[in-house]
């Protein structure tokens, strides 16, 4: 479990690394070069990684790719340069619910009647954060709304690759989406960087390596580790700290400041997040004890 929550811990800590690499780069290209900076780790593993691919899953892996990294992470870092890392990072609290909503509309798996009491409780706290940061200009609507669409578009992915791990190892898996996802993104910066110019820092530079060693291919790796041994709804509990983590970290790291609303809205989407993995498994473990 250490594995996991260590893990965690260095994905709640990216948006803070993605405010300070801005300083040197535009937000698209920070996500390709954290990209292409963990595609060189992955690469002495990829091709036979690659070659164990079965047949029948090599198009899903692609689509995998695809998402997993290109439009999750430059929906989340370009929302990012318009927000608030706070902000941010409580839109991916939202994670929870909003993979119980895809799933109901697109899977047929049907949402209960405490996900949809939870979802508007969080959509109640989404508009707090953003009425109450929009007063003081640390918060905004596009910023957050394109952080949560990266959000839904990774609740895809958990529906897209439930069964390819159980038929691909988890580690050929990492390093195959990892390189896939650098190339599959050169596209998208090419077309979304509105500023190549390269306004260089140490400081910038570190958390750019940051973003890429740690954050991609350092905790996809431990993620990967812990997976072998912890319980599925353990998993659902420690990726509730993620935005927890990651507000303490840019009130204290970024200097951000965070009004009454702002934080009651960010409590309210958090503890909503948190609720929804939290009561079931509470409801079920007094169930087995009765």
């Amino acid at each position: 479990m250490i594995y996991l929550i260590i893990a965690v811990a260095i994905w709640a800590s990216a948006f803070i690394f993605g405010k300070v690499s801005y300083q040197m780069v535009d937000p698209a290209l920070t996500v390709q070069l954290r990209l292409l900076i963990a595609m060189l780790f992955s690469l002495p593993f990829f091709v036979p990684a690659y070659r164990r691919i079965p047949p029948h899953l090599m198009g899903r892996i692609w689509l995998l790719a695809l998402i997993n990294f290109p439009i999750v992470l430059l929906l989340q870092f370009i929302g990012l340069s318009f927000t608030s890392a706070a902000s941010a990072v409580t839109m991916l609290g939202t994670e929870p619910l909003v993979v119980a909503f895809i799933g109901h509309f697109f899977f047929r798996q049907t949402a209960k009647l405490l996900d949809w009491i939870l979802g508007l409780i969080a959509f109640i706290g989404i508009i707090l954060v953003v009425l109450g940061g929009e007063k003081s200009g640390d918060v905004s609507l596009w910023g957050c709304l394109l952080v949560l669409a990266g959000s839904m578009a990774f609740g895809f992915t958990i529906y897209i690759g439930r069964d390819v791990i159980k038929e691909y190892d988890a580690r050929d898996f990492t390093s195959v989406i990892i390189v896939l996802g650098a190339l599959l993104c050169l596209p998208f910066t090419v077309f979304l960087v509105h500023d190549w110019t390269v306004h260089f820092s140490w400081l910038s530079m570190g958390a750019i390596l940051y973003l890429g060693v740690g954050c991609t291919w350092l905790a996809y790796r431990l993620w990967n580790k812990g997976l072998l041994s912890t319980r599925p709804v353990a998993l659902s509990i420690i990726n509730t700290l993620e935005p927890v983590f990651g507000v303490m970290l840019a009130v204290f790291f970024l200097g951000e400041h965070l009004t009454f609303i702002t934080g009651l809205g960010m409590v309210l989407v958090i503890g909503a997040a948190s609720a929804s993995v939290l009561v079931p498994t509470l409801y079920s473990h007094l169930r087995k004890r009765v």
